[in-house]
């Protein structure tokens, strides 16, 4: 069975000014990968087969500088699949600005946003994902460097949450690293990894 670990991109611009992301990019912030070498520290006792990060810069950036921490010398593949969700016109907006125009943009896991996704079109992409890196491996310690609202995603699904209302309520920093394992297009086990 592969066991999957979950990392958070280091912080934006867009992090610190609160404003919404998805799918377009912002630069790291200049102590962005600061949180990342907790991440090493976390996972230096994984003999880690694979790396898997999203195709948006901040995620393949914090990727690169982990996999160098980690001594991981394998090709990085990029895949589109990890992204966060696309949050449409809300996108790059103040957080509170979205929420106030949209204000079921994190909570109604069906809500789309004018040119974006659903969570749920979000969470079944990203199982999607998952799905066929399981498929393709055998075993493996797998690190994927993604999003907050893909481990939103993973981690409602275990704990049987509303991915809505567990989307609002969980908060992960940029230094945490999500433990799970997934089996026939489900999370069968999650918890954080503390190394």
């Amino acid at each position: 069975m592969n066991t999957f670990y979950t990392v958070r991109h280091g912080e934006t611009e867009n992090n610190r000014a609160k404003r919404l992301s998805g799918w377009i990019d912002t630069p790291l912030t200049a102590n962005g990968l600061e949180p990342t070498n907790r991440v090493i520290e976390k996972l230096a006792s994984v003999a880690i087969d694979e790396m898997y990060s999203s195709d948006v810069g901040r995620a393949f950036i914090t990727a690169y500088y982990l996999a160098r921490g980690l001594n991981f010398t394998k090709e990085i593949l990029r895949l589109p699949g990890l992204r966060e969700v696309n949050y449409g016109d809300a996108a790059n907006m103040y957080s509170a600005e979205a929420y106030r125009l949209y204000p079921q943009l994190d909570r109604d896991t069906d809500f789309t946003p004018p040119n974006g996704e659903s969570l749920a079109v979000m969470q079944q992409r990203v199982f999607t994902t998952i799905d066929d890196l399981n498929n393709k491996n055998t075993d493996a310690n797998i690190v994927l460097v993604c999003h907050s609202g893909v481990m939103a995603a993973l981690r409602a699904s275990h704990v049987g949450d509303d991915f809505g209302a567990h989307n609002i309520s969980e908060s992960y920093p940029h230094d945490y690293v999500g433990k799970f394992t997934f089996v026939e297009g489900a999370v069968l086990t999650f918890e954080e990894f503390h190394g």
